[in-house]
Protein backbone atom coordinates (compact mmCIF):
# COMPACT_ATOMS: atom_id res chain seq x y z
CA UNK A 1 0.00 0.00 0.00
CA UNK A 2 1.80 3.10 -1.25
CA UNK A 3 1.11 6.52 0.35
CA UNK A 4 -2.10 8.16 -0.93
CA UNK A 5 -2.82 5.17 -3.21
CA UNK A 6 -5.82 3.75 -1.36
CA UNK A 7 -8.53 4.55 1.14
CA UNK A 8 -6.70 2.38 3.70
CA UNK A 9 -3.80 4.85 3.71
CA UNK A 10 -6.08 7.68 4.83
CA UNK A 11 -7.61 5.50 7.56
CA UNK A 12 -4.17 4.61 8.91
CA UNK A 13 -3.05 8.24 8.64
CA UNK A 14 -6.13 9.31 10.59
CA UNK A 15 -5.34 6.78 13.31
CA UNK A 16 -1.74 8.01 13.47
CA UNK A 17 -2.79 11.66 13.71
CA UNK A 18 -5.34 10.87 16.45
CA UNK A 19 -2.67 8.93 18.33
CA UNK A 20 -0.26 11.91 18.17
CA UNK A 21 -2.92 14.26 19.57
CA UNK A 22 -3.80 11.67 22.23
CA UNK A 23 -0.10 11.50 23.14
CA UNK A 24 0.03 15.28 23.51
CA UNK A 25 -2.83 15.16 26.00
CA UNK A 26 -1.91 12.08 28.02
CA UNK A 27 1.53 10.69 27.16
CA UNK A 28 3.91 13.61 26.61
CA UNK A 29 5.46 13.12 30.06
CA UNK A 30 6.42 9.58 29.10
CA UNK A 31 7.32 9.76 25.43
CA UNK A 32 8.77 12.65 23.40
CA UNK A 33 7.27 13.96 20.18
CA UNK A 34 10.41 12.98 18.26
CA UNK A 35 10.25 9.39 19.49
CA UNK A 36 6.56 9.20 18.76
CA UNK A 37 7.06 10.50 15.23
CA UNK A 38 9.63 7.78 14.56
CA UNK A 39 7.39 5.11 16.07
CA UNK A 40 4.38 6.02 13.94
CA UNK A 41 6.58 6.06 10.83
CA UNK A 42 7.85 2.57 11.63
CA UNK A 43 4.28 1.47 12.37
CA UNK A 44 3.11 2.69 8.98
CA UNK A 45 5.94 0.85 7.22
CA UNK A 46 4.22 -2.37 8.25
CA UNK A 47 1.43 -1.41 5.85
CA UNK A 48 3.52 0.54 3.35
CA UNK A 49 5.73 -2.33 2.20
CA UNK A 50 4.01 -5.49 0.93
CA UNK A 51 6.69 -7.88 2.22
CA UNK A 52 8.43 -7.87 5.63
CA UNK A 53 11.75 -8.19 3.77
CA UNK A 54 11.23 -4.71 2.30
CA UNK A 55 10.97 -3.21 5.78
CA UNK A 56 14.07 -5.08 6.93
CA UNK A 57 15.90 -3.86 3.81
CA UNK A 58 14.96 -0.23 4.49
CA UNK A 59 15.93 -0.39 8.17
CA UNK A 60 19.26 -2.13 7.49
CA UNK A 61 19.99 0.19 4.56
CA UNK A 62 19.26 3.30 6.65
CA UNK A 63 21.43 2.01 9.49
CA UNK A 64 24.38 1.12 7.23
CA UNK A 65 24.15 4.41 5.30
CA UNK A 66 24.07 6.27 8.62
CA UNK A 67 27.42 4.80 9.66
CA UNK A 68 28.86 5.24 6.18
CA UNK A 69 27.62 8.84 6.25
CA UNK A 70 29.37 9.62 9.54
CA UNK A 71 32.57 7.87 8.46
CA UNK A 72 32.96 10.08 5.37
CA UNK A 73 32.21 13.37 7.14
CA UNK A 74 35.98 13.85 7.38
CA UNK A 75 36.28 13.94 3.57
CA UNK A 76 37.14 17.42 2.37
CA UNK A 77 36.03 16.53 -1.15
CA UNK A 78 32.23 16.53 -0.92
CA UNK A 79 31.92 15.25 -4.49
CA UNK A 80 33.51 11.90 -3.63
CA UNK A 81 31.34 11.54 -0.52
CA UNK A 82 28.21 12.41 -2.49
CA UNK A 83 28.96 9.80 -5.18
CA UNK A 84 29.54 7.16 -2.48
CA UNK A 85 26.18 7.96 -0.85
CA UNK A 86 24.38 7.97 -4.20
CA UNK A 87 25.97 4.71 -5.37
CA UNK A 88 23.07 2.45 -4.24
CA UNK A 89 20.56 4.58 -6.18
CA UNK A 90 22.88 4.67 -9.22
CA UNK A 91 23.10 0.86 -9.19
CA UNK A 92 19.31 0.61 -9.19
CA UNK A 93 18.80 3.29 -11.86
CA UNK A 94 21.41 1.76 -14.18
CA UNK A 95 20.21 -1.78 -13.40
CA UNK A 96 23.80 -2.87 -12.71
CA UNK A 97 23.46 -6.07 -10.70
CA UNK A 98 25.73 -7.59 -8.07
CA UNK A 99 25.15 -11.03 -6.64
CA UNK A 100 26.18 -11.77 -3.07
CA UNK A 101 24.98 -15.22 -2.08
CA UNK A 102 22.25 -15.79 -1.00
CA UNK A 103 20.72 -12.54 -2.33
CA UNK A 104 21.11 -9.99 -5.09
CA UNK A 105 22.23 -6.51 -4.01
CA UNK A 106 19.73 -4.74 -6.27
CA UNK A 107 16.84 -6.67 -4.75
CA UNK A 108 18.02 -5.61 -1.31
CA UNK A 109 18.08 -1.88 -2.08
CA UNK A 110 15.22 -1.67 -4.62
CA UNK A 111 12.55 -0.47 -2.19
CA UNK A 112 10.00 2.26 -2.89
CA UNK A 113 11.27 5.68 -1.86
CA UNK A 114 14.98 5.02 -2.52
CA UNK A 115 15.38 8.10 -4.76
CA UNK A 116 13.91 10.58 -2.30
CA UNK A 117 15.71 8.95 0.63
CA UNK A 118 18.96 9.33 -1.34
CA UNK A 119 18.20 13.03 -1.90
CA UNK A 120 17.68 13.49 1.82
CA UNK A 121 20.90 11.68 2.70
CA UNK A 122 22.92 13.83 0.29
CA UNK A 123 21.38 17.08 1.55
CA UNK A 124 22.30 16.23 5.16
CA UNK A 125 25.82 15.28 4.08
CA UNK A 126 26.46 18.43 2.02
CA UNK A 127 25.19 20.69 4.81
CA UNK A 128 27.43 18.97 7.39
CA UNK A 129 30.80 20.54 8.19
CA UNK A 130 33.76 18.19 7.49
CA UNK A 131 35.00 16.68 10.74
CA UNK A 132 31.83 17.66 12.63
CA UNK A 133 30.16 15.49 15.27
CA UNK A 134 28.17 12.47 14.08
CA UNK A 135 24.57 13.19 13.13
CA UNK A 136 22.05 12.06 15.73
CA UNK A 137 20.66 8.74 14.48
CA UNK A 138 17.07 9.29 15.64
CA UNK A 139 16.86 12.76 14.08
CA UNK A 140 18.39 11.38 10.91
CA UNK A 141 15.98 8.41 10.81
CA UNK A 142 12.95 10.63 11.45
CA UNK A 143 13.94 12.86 8.54
CA UNK A 144 14.68 9.91 6.26
CA UNK A 145 11.46 7.94 6.62
CA UNK A 146 8.87 10.64 7.33
CA UNK A 147 5.88 8.87 5.78
CA UNK A 148 3.93 11.63 3.96
CA UNK A 149 7.00 12.52 1.85
CA UNK A 150 8.87 9.21 1.62
CA UNK A 151 7.74 8.34 -1.90
CA UNK A 152 7.22 11.52 -3.94
CA UNK A 153 8.37 14.40 -1.75
CA UNK A 154 8.24 17.38 -1.45
CA UNK A 155 11.95 17.44 -0.65
CA UNK A 156 12.53 18.94 2.79
CA UNK A 157 15.77 20.11 4.47
CA UNK A 158 17.23 18.38 7.52
CA UNK A 159 17.60 21.46 9.74
CA UNK A 160 14.22 22.88 8.76
CA UNK A 161 12.51 19.55 9.41
CA UNK A 162 14.17 19.14 12.79
CA UNK A 163 13.31 22.69 13.81
CA UNK A 164 9.67 21.60 13.65
CA UNK A 165 10.43 18.34 15.49
CA UNK A 166 12.26 20.26 18.23
CA UNK A 167 9.13 22.33 18.91
CA UNK A 168 7.53 19.07 19.94
CA UNK A 169 3.87 18.68 20.74
CA UNK A 170 3.24 22.45 20.57
CA UNK A 171 2.88 22.08 16.78
CA UNK A 172 -0.09 19.76 17.27
CA UNK A 173 -2.70 22.49 17.49
CA UNK A 174 -6.05 23.49 16.02
CA UNK A 175 -4.62 25.89 13.43
CA UNK A 176 -2.17 23.38 11.97
CA UNK A 177 -4.85 20.70 11.93
CA UNK A 178 -7.36 22.90 10.05
CA UNK A 179 -4.70 24.23 7.64
CA UNK A 180 -3.58 20.66 7.00
CA UNK A 181 -7.16 19.52 6.46
CA UNK A 182 -7.68 22.21 3.80
CA UNK A 183 -4.52 21.12 1.95
CA UNK A 184 -5.58 17.49 2.18
CA UNK A 185 -8.98 18.27 0.63
CA UNK A 186 -7.30 20.30 -2.13
CA UNK A 187 -4.94 17.39 -2.83
CA UNK A 188 -7.84 14.93 -3.00
CA UNK A 189 -9.65 17.26 -5.42
CA UNK A 190 -6.59 17.53 -7.66
CA UNK A 191 -5.56 13.86 -7.57
CA UNK A 192 -8.83 11.97 -7.45
CA UNK A 193 -11.10 14.30 -9.42
CA UNK A 194 -9.15 16.63 -11.73
CA UNK A 195 -6.37 14.18 -12.65
CA UNK A 196 -8.88 11.35 -13.03
CA UNK A 197 -11.09 13.42 -15.33
CA UNK A 198 -8.11 14.45 -17.50
CA UNK A 199 -6.88 10.85 -17.65
CA UNK A 200 -10.23 9.18 -18.31
CA UNK A 201 -11.91 11.71 -20.60
CA UNK A 202 -8.92 13.20 -22.41
CA UNK A 203 -5.67 11.23 -22.24
CA UNK A 204 -7.19 7.76 -22.59
CA UNK A 205 -9.24 8.88 -25.61
CA UNK A 206 -6.12 9.81 -27.60
CA UNK A 207 -4.19 7.43 -29.81
CA UNK A 208 -0.94 8.18 -28.01
CA UNK A 209 1.19 6.06 -30.38
CA UNK A 210 0.05 8.05 -33.42
CA UNK A 211 2.71 10.00 -35.34
CA UNK A 212 0.19 12.58 -36.53
CA UNK A 213 1.11 16.06 -35.35
CA UNK A 214 -2.39 16.79 -34.03
CA UNK A 215 -2.44 13.58 -31.96
CA UNK A 216 1.04 14.20 -30.59
CA UNK A 217 0.11 17.78 -29.64
CA UNK A 218 -3.09 16.56 -28.00
CA UNK A 219 -1.15 13.94 -26.01
CA UNK A 220 1.43 16.53 -25.00
CA UNK A 221 -1.11 18.91 -23.46
CA UNK A 222 -3.24 16.14 -21.94
CA UNK A 223 -0.26 14.60 -20.18
CA UNK A 224 1.00 17.99 -18.99
CA UNK A 225 -2.32 18.72 -17.29
CA UNK A 226 -2.60 15.17 -15.97
CA UNK A 227 0.90 15.25 -14.48
CA UNK A 228 0.27 18.60 -12.83
CA UNK A 229 -3.01 17.57 -11.16
CA UNK A 230 -1.65 14.15 -10.20
CA UNK A 231 1.68 15.38 -8.79
CA UNK A 232 0.30 18.59 -7.27
CA UNK A 233 -2.44 16.47 -5.68
CA UNK A 234 0.09 14.11 -4.11
CA UNK A 235 2.15 17.07 -2.88
CA UNK A 236 -0.84 18.88 -1.38
CA UNK A 237 -1.94 15.72 0.45
CA UNK A 238 1.60 15.23 1.79
CA UNK A 239 1.66 18.85 2.97
CA UNK A 240 -1.77 18.46 4.56
CA UNK A 241 -1.07 15.25 6.47
CA UNK A 242 2.39 16.51 7.41
CA UNK A 243 0.93 19.69 8.88
CA UNK A 244 -1.67 17.73 10.85
CA UNK A 245 1.24 15.66 12.23
CA UNK A 246 3.05 18.87 13.23
CA UNK A 247 5.50 19.17 10.32
CA UNK A 248 5.50 22.05 7.81
CA UNK A 249 6.23 20.24 4.55
CA UNK A 250 7.50 22.72 1.88
CA UNK A 251 5.12 23.99 -0.80
CA UNK A 252 5.80 22.23 -4.10
CA UNK A 253 3.47 23.82 -6.69
CA UNK A 254 2.40 27.42 -7.17
CA UNK A 255 0.50 28.19 -10.42
CA UNK A 256 3.13 26.80 -12.84
CA UNK A 257 0.95 27.68 -15.84
CA UNK A 258 1.80 31.33 -15.16
CA UNK A 259 5.56 30.76 -15.47
CA UNK A 260 7.35 33.36 -17.61
CA UNK A 261 10.74 31.66 -17.96
CA UNK A 262 12.57 28.46 -16.94
CA UNK A 263 13.74 29.91 -13.62
CA UNK A 264 10.20 30.98 -12.80
CA UNK A 265 8.88 27.57 -13.86
CA UNK A 266 11.06 25.74 -11.33
CA UNK A 267 9.96 28.18 -8.63
CA UNK A 268 6.40 27.09 -9.33
CA UNK A 269 6.59 23.47 -10.57
CA UNK A 270 8.15 20.93 -8.15
CA UNK A 271 9.70 23.88 -6.31
CA UNK A 272 11.39 21.72 -3.69
CA UNK A 273 13.30 19.85 -6.42
CA UNK A 274 14.24 23.12 -8.15
CA UNK A 275 15.59 24.57 -4.90
CA UNK A 276 17.41 21.33 -4.10
CA UNK A 277 19.09 21.20 -7.53
CA UNK A 278 20.09 24.86 -7.26
CA UNK A 279 21.70 24.49 -3.82
CA UNK A 280 23.31 21.08 -4.16
CA UNK A 281 24.18 20.79 -7.84
CA UNK A 282 24.11 24.14 -9.65
CA UNK A 283 25.97 26.21 -7.04
CA UNK A 284 28.76 23.64 -6.41
CA UNK A 285 29.18 23.15 -10.18
CA UNK A 286 29.25 26.89 -10.80
CA UNK A 287 31.79 27.43 -8.00
CA UNK A 288 33.92 24.60 -9.41
CA UNK A 289 33.97 26.20 -12.88
CA UNK A 290 34.63 29.62 -11.34
CA UNK A 291 37.85 28.33 -9.80
CA UNK A 292 39.15 27.30 -13.23
CA UNK A 293 41.59 29.93 -14.54
CA UNK A 294 40.71 29.10 -18.14
CA UNK A 295 37.06 30.07 -17.48
CA UNK A 296 37.64 33.27 -15.49
CA UNK A 297 36.86 35.47 -18.50
CA UNK A 298 33.69 33.57 -19.43
CA UNK A 299 31.05 34.04 -16.70
CA UNK A 300 28.18 33.26 -19.07
CA UNK A 301 29.79 30.01 -20.19
CA UNK A 302 30.32 28.99 -16.55
CA UNK A 303 26.69 29.67 -15.69
CA UNK A 304 25.26 27.97 -18.75
CA UNK A 305 27.46 24.90 -18.39
CA UNK A 306 26.45 24.54 -14.74
CA UNK A 307 22.77 24.99 -15.66
CA UNK A 308 22.88 22.43 -18.46
CA UNK A 309 24.72 19.82 -16.36
CA UNK A 310 22.32 20.36 -13.44
CA UNK A 311 19.27 19.57 -15.55
CA UNK A 312 21.07 16.68 -17.24
CA UNK A 313 21.66 15.26 -13.77
CA UNK A 314 17.97 15.78 -13.01
CA UNK A 315 17.10 13.69 -16.05
CA UNK A 316 19.55 10.97 -15.01
CA UNK A 317 18.07 10.95 -11.50
CA UNK A 318 14.72 9.91 -12.98
CA UNK A 319 16.44 7.07 -14.82
CA UNK A 320 18.97 6.34 -17.52
CA UNK A 321 16.32 5.92 -20.24
CA UNK A 322 16.64 8.11 -23.32
CA UNK A 323 13.37 10.00 -22.69
CA UNK A 324 14.48 11.10 -19.20
CA UNK A 325 17.91 12.20 -20.42
CA UNK A 326 16.55 14.21 -23.38
CA UNK A 327 13.90 15.84 -21.20
CA UNK A 328 16.56 16.96 -18.71
CA UNK A 329 18.77 18.24 -21.53
CA UNK A 330 15.86 20.24 -22.96
CA UNK A 331 15.24 21.98 -19.64
CA UNK A 332 18.99 22.62 -19.45
CA UNK A 333 18.90 24.15 -22.93
CA UNK A 334 15.88 26.32 -22.08
CA UNK A 335 17.64 27.59 -18.95
CA UNK A 336 20.91 28.33 -20.78
CA UNK A 337 19.10 30.22 -23.56
CA UNK A 338 17.08 32.28 -21.08
CA UNK A 339 20.19 32.98 -19.00
CA UNK A 340 21.98 34.21 -22.14
CA UNK A 341 19.00 36.40 -23.00
CA UNK A 342 19.09 38.03 -19.53
CA UNK A 343 22.86 38.48 -19.76
CA UNK A 344 22.77 40.29 -23.10
CA UNK A 345 19.75 42.38 -22.12
CA UNK A 346 21.70 43.67 -19.14
CA UNK A 347 24.81 44.15 -21.20
CA UNK A 348 23.03 46.17 -23.90
CA UNK A 349 20.66 47.80 -21.37
CA UNK A 350 17.62 46.96 -23.43
CA UNK A 351 15.36 44.02 -24.26
CA UNK A 352 17.08 42.38 -27.23
CA UNK A 353 13.99 40.36 -28.23
CA UNK A 354 10.85 42.31 -27.34
CA UNK A 355 12.31 45.83 -27.66
CA UNK A 356 9.68 48.36 -26.58
CA UNK A 357 6.62 46.10 -26.42
CA UNK A 358 4.31 46.87 -23.46
CA UNK A 359 5.24 44.91 -20.34
CA UNK A 360 1.85 43.20 -20.14
CA UNK A 361 2.18 41.96 -23.73
CA UNK A 362 5.69 40.65 -23.04
CA UNK A 363 4.37 38.89 -19.94
CA UNK A 364 1.69 36.92 -21.79
CA UNK A 365 3.94 36.10 -24.74
CA UNK A 366 6.54 34.80 -22.27
CA UNK A 367 3.93 32.69 -20.44
CA UNK A 368 2.70 31.21 -23.73
CA UNK A 369 6.22 30.30 -24.84
CA UNK A 370 7.29 28.86 -21.47
CA UNK A 371 4.18 26.75 -20.94
CA UNK A 372 4.54 25.20 -24.39
CA UNK A 373 8.26 24.56 -23.95
CA UNK A 374 7.62 22.91 -20.57
CA UNK A 375 4.76 20.84 -22.01
CA UNK A 376 7.03 19.61 -24.80
CA UNK A 377 9.84 18.59 -22.44
CA UNK A 378 7.41 16.82 -20.11
CA UNK A 379 5.89 15.07 -23.14
CA UNK A 380 9.35 13.71 -23.95
CA UNK A 381 9.74 12.79 -20.27
CA UNK A 382 6.49 10.79 -20.37
CA UNK A 383 7.92 8.31 -22.89
CA UNK A 384 4.81 8.70 -25.06
CA UNK A 385 6.60 10.39 -27.96
CA UNK A 386 6.64 7.75 -30.74
CA UNK A 387 10.01 8.98 -32.03
CA UNK A 388 11.83 8.51 -28.71
CA UNK A 389 11.96 5.14 -27.04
Amino acid sequence: MLPFSSFDFFIISGIIILYLYFSKLFLKKFISYSTNLLLVSLFYLLFFYPEPWHIISLVIYSYLIYYLFNSILRFKNKLIGTIILLLPMILVKTDIRFHFYPFELNSFISFAGLSYISFRIVSVYIEAVPGSKPVNFFKYANFLIFIPTILIGPIDRYHRFNSDVNEGYSRLNKKNFLDGWQMLILGILYKYICAEVVDRYWLEMIETESTKLIDMGNTMYAYFFYLFFDFAGYSAMAIGIGKMMGINVPINFNKPFLSRNPQDFWRRFHKSLGDWLKDYFFMPLYMYFSRKKSLKKYPLLRQNTALFLTFLLMGLWNGFQVNFIISGMLFGLYSAVHNSYIYYCRKKRKDIVFNNLPENVVKWISIFIMVNLAAFSIYIFSGMCPFIS
